[in-house]
């Protein structure tokens, strides 16, 4: 803003000077002294010369900037450079170079219109196997200002295409030797991304540029490696449905398995219960006999009073032995078993007939 001032001033300067040299000539014309020409004259190209040395003495550094003071009668770098702010240097014994110190990128990309360059600009390399990719990468960066000094020693303004660039595109070559392509498409992507970006801070640092970040923005694989994992990635697939059916096939089995179990323990219970049963009968039998027959009885109808018994059943009741057990009293009567009638009474009583 005060450069501007100072101009107009320095302007001035001149047309009062001019103003001056007008006034000298309309007196030298009517023979008159020409004094207040001449004050008017010396006056303006005094306030002009000033002004214009001021102007061309004052350094305005903005922010995020700082200016590097090279001495023209010694060809040193000022020792410290000059921060944001006006600044008064000697004209024509020093210059002052302003550099930018807010953060830069730089993009190398492969599409036409992307990139610091114009057209494919990625980055072309081979990983440890063999295999070819092409990167997009970016690199963030700014100006060190403590460092700026060696900057402009080293690159001046060519810091960019010639440190920058040249850097960011030899660290992605040597940092894809140590990876192998799976790698890169897989989880080792970061350390990759790390890497790269360790590199190249390590080797621009000393030339006064401090790295921010580096981005890898795309990674482009050959149309065979493109293929082969498409394939893979199939395989895999109809892997996982295979072992998927073999684990289905599995519970499956082990379903029957567990039910061919429990029916076998089922099984066994029951037998085992039987078992009990038939044991707990035979010992109540052994201790009571007749436990069979009463049994037998309480099976009967309750309206029977008598019974008639072949003399070939196969059943022999102890009445009196089992009513005595179930608390009843019988009449002393006697029960004769009916004989079955022989073959000699039957035909007898044909004859008769």
């Amino acid at each position: 803003m005060i450069g501007p001032i100072l101009s107009v001033v320095a302007i001035a300067g001149l047309a009062l000077a001019g103003f001056g040299v007008f006034m000298i000539v309309q007196a030298i014309q009517h023979n008159q002294a020409a004094r207040s020409g001449v004050f008017l004259t010396v006056v303006g190209l005094l306030v002009a010369i000033v002004f214009f040395m001021l102007n061309a003495g004052l350094v305005e550094v903005k922010a995020n900037e700082v200016g590097v003071v090279f001495n023209v009668l010694s060809g040193d770098l000022a020792e410290t450079p000059i921060g944001p702010g006006l600044h008064v240097v000697i004209p024509g014994l020093q210059e002052v170079t302003v550099y930018s110190t807010a953060q830069q990128e730089y993009t190398m990309s492969g599409e036409t219109n992307e990139g610091a360059l114009q057209g494919d600009d990625a980055v072309t390399a081979l990983t440890q196997d063999g295999q070819q990719v092409r990167i997009d990468v970016t690199v963030l960066y700014r100006i060190d200002p403590t460092s700026v000094n060696e900057l402009h020693l080293s690159w001046q303004n060519r810091y960019q295409d010639g440190l920058v660039r040249a850097t960011v595109r030899n660290q992605v070559r040597g940092a894809l030797t140590q990876f192998r392509v799976e790698e890169i498409y897989g989880a080792e992507h970061d350390r990759l991304e790390t890497q790269i970006e360790d590199g190249v801070r390590r080797l621009v640092e000393d030339d006064g540029l401090d790295v921010i970040d580096v981005l890898i923005r795309n990674i482009t694989f050959s149309a065979e490696y493109v293929a082969a994992i498409e394939q893979k990635q199939v395989a895999q697939q109809e892997a996982q449905e295979a072992e998927f059916r073999v684990q289905e096939r599995e519970q499956e089995a082990e379903q029957e398995r567990a039910l061919a179990r429990g029916d076998a323990d089922a099984a066994r219970i029951r037998a085992e219960g039987e078992t009990a049963a038939l044991e707990l009968i035979n010992q109540q039998l052994s201790q009571n006999p007749l436990l069979i027959q009463w049994r037998y009885v309480e099976t009967l109808s309750d309206n029977v009073q008598l019974i008639l018994l072949p003399s070939n059943s196969p059943f022999l009741f102890d009445i009196q032995s089992l009513t005595d057990q179930a608390g009843i009293q019988m009449p002393s009567t006697d029960v004769t078993p009916t004989p079955s009638p022989t073959p000699e009474a039957e035909e007898t009583g044909s004859n008769a007939n």
